[in-house]
């Protein structure tokens, strides 16, 4: 039997028709297989994961249309529902990692996106669409579309410097609660610069609640649990400077934007304590520690524990001076 002569130029285009599937399955190109599942993120302080953040402060501070998704996330916190990339038949057949977490609390399909499917991945589904930074509300999340997403469940403070999230984070740990900064740089990079700010596609803006007489937005003060009118003045139990709300939007200042519709300052203060591991005692407000978990430096405040990487070089933290000194 004689064999046809080859075609050139029907060998080259077997070859680059070759090369374009070996391209097409290369991880990470277009047409790759996402991820079924989501790397651990890492362990947190004690201190962070007992901080201002507690499940009753979160569901005061969350609109009653955004409750029913905050109260499916704290049943995983309440449950202590451990961290697993395995779909979890008692758990709806969800993965109980972070990503597994959010799709659950949005009730998208089991066993959930990844992240890479949320708004800002590579695979993004469509399911969430990215938001800004001043438009998170509880419900909403954070997602660094290579590595970690969480729940966002509010704000910690007046100045939207400080909030919590709801997390499922490491192997052996459970669903937590765990507070964070805007400022903190302990991964290499600034959080607003890796986090993604995202919402549920079928989920709108709550409405806010009227104002005053002069018709601004309310805004909702954490420190006093409740909404307050246009141009309030809160002193915040959080930093202990005043802030005054401002057609719904909290800014720096005790009457800075037109006489104050009410002053709200704080009351006795000095009396709280926090539990601290690091020491394996309970210390006095204002003292600060340097944590053994993560070596990061904390303040106890009327809140809880809070971050703060100054306290190391002028021994003050968000409330003012230490009340005692302990570094590791």
């Amino acid at each position: 039997m004689t064999c046809p002569p080859r075609d050139p130029d029907r060998t080259w285009q077997r070859l680059a028709i070759a090369a374009a599937v070996l391209t097409l399955a290369a991880p990470g190109c277009l047409g790759a297989a996402e991820p079924e599942a989501d790397d651990p993120y890492e362990d947190y302080a004690a201190e962070a994961l007992t901080s201002a953040c507690t499940a009753s402060a979160i569901r005061a501070g969350t609109p009653s249309s955004r409750r029913p998704i905050i109260d499916r996330a704290l049943n995983w916190v309440e449950q202590r529902v451990i961290y697993s990339q395995t779909p979890q038949p008692r758990w709806g057949g969800y993965r109980t990692d972070c990503s597994g977490l959010v799709s659950m609390a949005w009730s998208l399909p089991p066993p959930g996106n990844t992240t890479h499917s949320f708004a800002g991945g590579p695979w993004d589904n469509g399911r969430s669409r990215r938001i800004g930074w001043d438009q998170l509300e509880p419900g909403d999340a954070l997602n660094n579309p290579q590595h970690h997403i969480m729940l966002f469940a509010g704000w910690l403070n007046e100045s939207h410097t400080r909030f919590c999230t709801i997390e499922e984070y490491n192997w052996g740990r459970p669903a937590s609660i765990i507070h964070h900064t805007i400022h903190d740089t302990s991964h290499g990079q600034p959080f607003r610069s890796v986090y993604i700010p995202c919402r549920a596609s079928n989920l709108s803006v709550a409405p806010t609640p009227s104002g005053g007489s002069s018709g601004g937005s309310a805004c909702f003060s954490q420190t006093l649990n409740r909404e307050m009118p246009h141009l309030a003045c809160v002193e915040s139990r959080f930093d202990r400077a005043w802030y005054q709300c401002v057609d719904g939007t909290w800014r720096a200042g005790n009457g800075s934007y037109g006489r104050c519709a009410s002053s709200n300052p704080l009351g006795a203060t000095g009396n709280s304590t926090c539990r601290s591991d690091t020491l394996n005692r309970t210390v006095n407000e204002g003292t600060c520690v340097q944590s053994r978990f993560d070596s990061r430096w904390y303040q106890c405040t009327d809140s809880g524990w809070v971050y703060d990487p100054t306290i190391a070089s002028d021994r003050r933290g968000p409330i003012g001076a230490c009340a005692s000194f302990n570094p590791l």
